[in-house]
């Protein structure tokens, strides 16, 4: 019987922004409007996520770069978590042996290395506020006694109100 190794999926190329720093590496989808963390397991996952590096590969890089003794579930973990974060361009089918690997079990499976906390996946979501979202208030008054052009401020205390020009030269309170 021929076994063949298990090839990495390939990563999602489009619609990202992608910032590496330190630690971590922060992805912001720019397709669903989610940013996401991932910490240094994860990113080398998802960078090693080619179609043409296996499992195994990987594997021995994470393990190389961590000095920690690693394991293919690792990898496999990274996977699932990376590919339920829409971070892949196709969803990753688990193999029967490796599915549904909890955090819990990795731990249990390697309790015995030191600061394996730091060598399993993690991604976080960011929550990315909309731009408007962002823009500060301004009172009722201070919007209609401004005499430069209207900002579209939203109005404090007054939901899905804005400060917007009522004429030429004056500026009143609008619906956003």
């Amino acid at each position: 019987m021929k076994t063949t190794k298990k090839l990495m999926p390939r990563a999602r190329q489009d619609e990202f922004v992608v910032e590496e720093l330190e630690d971590e590496t922060l992805v912001y989808d720019l397709e669903r409007h989610k940013a996401r963390c991932l910490n240094r397991t994860a990113a080398l996952v998802w960078r090693h996520c080619d179609g043409r590096t296996s499992v195994a590969e990987v594997a021995a890089l994470l393990q190389e770069q961590s000095a920690t003794p690693t394991d293919e579930a690792v990898v496999w973990m990274a996977l699932d978590r990376l590919s339920r974060a829409h971070l892949l361009s196709d969803p990753v089918t688990l193999p029967a042996d490796r599915a549904q690997y909890s955090r819990r079990e990795m731990l249990r499976k390697l309790r015995r290395v030191a600061g394996i906390t730091l060598l399993l996946p993690v991604i976080e979501s960011i929550v990315a506020p909309l731009a408007a979202a962002q823009a500060s208030c301004i009172t009722l008054g201070a919007c209609q006694a401004t005499s430069q052009p209207c900002s579209g401020a939203p109005i404090c205390g007054d939901p899905g109100k804005c400060c917007k020009a009522q004429g030429p030269s004056s500026c009143a309170r609008r619906n956003c």
